[in-house]
């Protein structure tokens, strides 16, 4: 009853209060409608929040078929899906999601360098990375540049007559005498002038086979790099003058000068957020001011980049054009034989697994036959990327390249299947290492040796020289160094010297069964180095080394096999001395014959030899040191024990055949006359008249295998 009473009351009071005040009963009538109104708004904003966060991201590229009726819809269509940008993201909660990761990702990293890295690290010992030069003879005697194919000439910062040296200082052409200490300048000649923005390192020269005509490949610009490409008349050293001159559009490359013809590959990749469809010199390379022509635009199935490498054919006396052609999204890497001329094309082999991608690089090779315009012979996909143009090579109708693989398995996290040639190149995995060989004829591959490398190793250098090759590789600081024998393609083999420190990022035949490496034995030091091939596998024969940096650029390296010299620019770790430095083999050991103070980048750095006298250029600084006519006299090429080899009967008896201040060196059988010094020159002695003449030392005995016996003097 209390309850009930009780309740009564309440209600009778909410009564009186209601009817005290309208208003509070009013608004308790519309609050539900207040509510549902509110609910609705509520579920309407969560709609649109959903749908502003996960409402898929356009991905289907803008349609190219306004342009239908332009001579160039073929490019347009391939350009108009590579200048669109597909999301890296599904939607805008993805993006928001990601960002957010970013952000801590970014925080841990950054204390993480904060904690890692000590003062005065150093980010590198090159100069420069991963370029080349070559091997031949090119006009007589005169050739400087170890060209890659003999009688097929290179650009250079160097070259030379009888009586003259040409060398190209950044953009200044200055010119020598050639009179050993008495030499001097003659001429220098600043090109193009005025304020442009030059790439110095991109400019090389040519001198004509009658040495009257320097050409000059220099490169400038700012927001849209010009090639130029400059011809002088040298024949009055002292009043040298422009007689012609050719301007592309993009980067230069490289060339080649044969039969006096211009082989000139530059690239061309155009800005993507400025290209107009409508106005084709924003999409299309240009000669001189005009857009190439659609018939000589060569587009490959799986087009992925904006670069295109270009292919001209220049008469060398006047410039003229005799054919030209681009290849769109070919890379930078060319290699030109006698005949042909070989573009290469790195793409992705993709293959979805889950939510994961595999990831294999793959090279297209396409062969130009370049003697009548430009003909393309043929194409072959291999399995991996190529480093540089000594990764390829043409002999006896087969084409060979070194590649190195590398699969990778990675997280799909971008929304999108299309994959640049950068990314490729530089993706971490299970990368190794395959050579392959492909018939010219049916362009396909004939034999081959994949992933030869230990495991995680990728190339460092290649060099081929006709029925061998050699390839190292590295991971880290060590490194194996691989013989292969080509002789016969249906039983390659091979050999390799095993773990070695450090690694060659270039190999050199250096003539009479030698190889030479030149690289890094670690972070801080360079090292040159001497490998032979035995029967059992390749061994290092002798090294130099400096606390130094070196440059990678190989055109940078004087390499004179005649004269077994070796000359290049080295920066000392102490000081920061620049200097430039000439070694010789003398058969058993590489000597320092040379170390000069030389201003300037040790890329462009150049040194020659000529009769006794080594010439040095550096940047506004030159330098000649006499190392006497006969340096090359006395390198031993090898000395033989006959009595071992011939199976000659000797008598047995300790011989003794040499002392010096310490020991007493004897043989075990009376054999002396039997081991015999071979010289570079093709003479003869024996081992005592070498010994007692100083011409040969005892170490020369250890480093060919001489078996003998020491004995100390009392």
């Amino acid at each position: 009853m209390k309850k009930k009473w009780f309740r009564t009351l309440e209600l009778t009071n909410e009564e009186y209060l209601l009817e005290a005040d309208p208003a509070k009963s009013n608004a308790r009538k519309h609050n539900p409608a207040i509510k549902i109104l509110l609910a609705s708004a509520a579920c309407l904003a969560l709609v649109l929040c959903n749908l502003w966060l996960f409402l898929p991201y356009n991905t289907t590229p803008p349609s190219a078929e306004k342009y239908a009726d332009s001579e160039y819809y073929p490019v347009i269509e391939k350009l108009s899906v590579l200048t669109w940008e597909k999301p890296r993201h599904k939607n805008n909660f993805d993006m928001l999601a990601d960002n957010v990761t970013g952000i801590f990702k970014a925080a841990s990293k950054g204390d993480a360098m904060m904690e890692n890295n000590a003062p005065g690290d150093a980010n590198g010992i090159y100069d420069g990375f991963f370029d080349t030069a070559e091997k031949g003879e090119v006009a007589g005697d005169t050739e400087i540049t170890d060209n890659q194919v003999a009688g097929i000439a290179e650009a250079d910062r160097i070259k030379r007559t009888d009586k003259y040296i040409f060398y190209l200082d950044e953009n200044t052409l200055r010119v020598y005498s050639i009179e050993g200490l008495e030499s001097k300048e003659l001429n220098r000649i600043p090109l193009l002038g005025g304020t442009k923005n030059y790439y110095v390192n991109q400019w090389e020269l040519y001198l004509s086979a009658d040495g009257k005509t320097v050409t000059v490949m220099a490169m400038y610009g700012k927001e849209t790099p010009q090639v130029c490409v400059i011809s002088l008349d040298v024949s009055d050293i002292h009043n040298i003058t422009e007689k012609n001159r050719l301007e592309l559009t993009g980067n230069y490359l490289s060339s080649r000068v044969t039969g006096g013809k211009i082989l000139l590959m530059t690239q061309f990749v155009f800005n993507k957020n400025t290209v107009d469809f409508d106005k084709a010199e924003t999409f299309l390379p240009q000669v001189n001011g005009e857009c190439m022509d659609i018939a000589n635009i060569v587009l490959p199935d799986q087009a992925n980049s904006t670069r295109y490498t270009l292919v001209m054919k220049l008469d060398e006396n006047t410039l003229n054009t005799e054919g030209q052609s681009a290849y769109l999204s070919y890379s930078e890497h060319v290699y030109v034989s006698h005949d042909n001329i070989y573009l290469t094309h790195v793409f992705a082999d993709q293959k979805k697994e889950g939510d994961y991608t595999i990831r294999n690089s793959m090279t297209e090779i396409t062969c130009l036959a370049y003697k009548d315009g430009f003909e393309k012979k043929g194409s072959v996909t291999v399995r991996g990327y190529v480093k540089d143009q000594w990764s390829m090579d043409e002999y006896d109708g087969i084409f060979r390249v070194v590649t190195t693989t590398n699969p990778t398995t990675v997280r799909e996290n971008i929304y999108g299947d299309r994959v640049s040639a950068e990314v490729l190149v530089t993706a971490t995995g299970n990368s190794n290492a395959s050579l392959y060989c492909i018939d010219l004829k049916t362009f396909e591959i004939v034999a081959s040796v994949e992933d030869f490398a230990p495991p995680g190793e990728e190339v460092q250098s290649v060099r081929f020289d006709k029925d061998t090759a050699y390839v190292c590789t590295s991971i880290e600081m060590s490194d194996p160094v691989f013989f292969f024998d080509l002789s016969n393609l249906e039983k390659i083999t091979y050999k390799d010297t095993g773990t070695i420190e450090g690694f060659s990022t270039s190999l050199v035949d250096f003539g009479d069964g030698y190889l030479l490496g030149i690289g890094r034995e670690d972070w801080d030091t360079f090292k040159a180095e001497i490998y032979y091939e035995t029967e059992t596998g390749v061994e290092g024969f002798c090294s130099y080394t400096a606390k130094a940096t070196y440059s990678t650029e190989y055109k940078s390296y004087y390499i004179d096999r005649t004269n077994h010299l070796i000359g290049l620019g080295l920066t000392m770790q102490k000081g920061g001395v620049s200097r430039y430095v000439v070694l010789c083999f003398n058969g058993y050991d590489l000597i320092e014959v040379a170390n000069v103070e030389l201003a300037g980048n040790n890329s462009y750095k150049r040194g020659v030899y000529i009769d006794g006298f080594m010439y040095m250029f550096g940047h506004e600084d030159f330098k000649v040191k006499e190392l006497g006519a006969d340096t090359a006299d006395g390198v031993i090429v090898k000395i033989t024990d006959h009595a071992k080899e011939e199976n000659i009967p000797c008598d047995t008896a300790l011989e003794k055949f040499y002392e010096d201040e310490k020991y007493e060196y004897y043989f075990g059988v009376i054999k002396s006359q039997y081991v015999k010094v071979t010289y570079s020159d093709g003479t003869t002695e024996n081992i005592v008249t070498a010994l007692n003449a100083g011409r040969v030392t005892v170490e020369a005995l250890d480093a060919f295998g001489i078996e003998y016996y020491t004995k100390a003097k009392k």
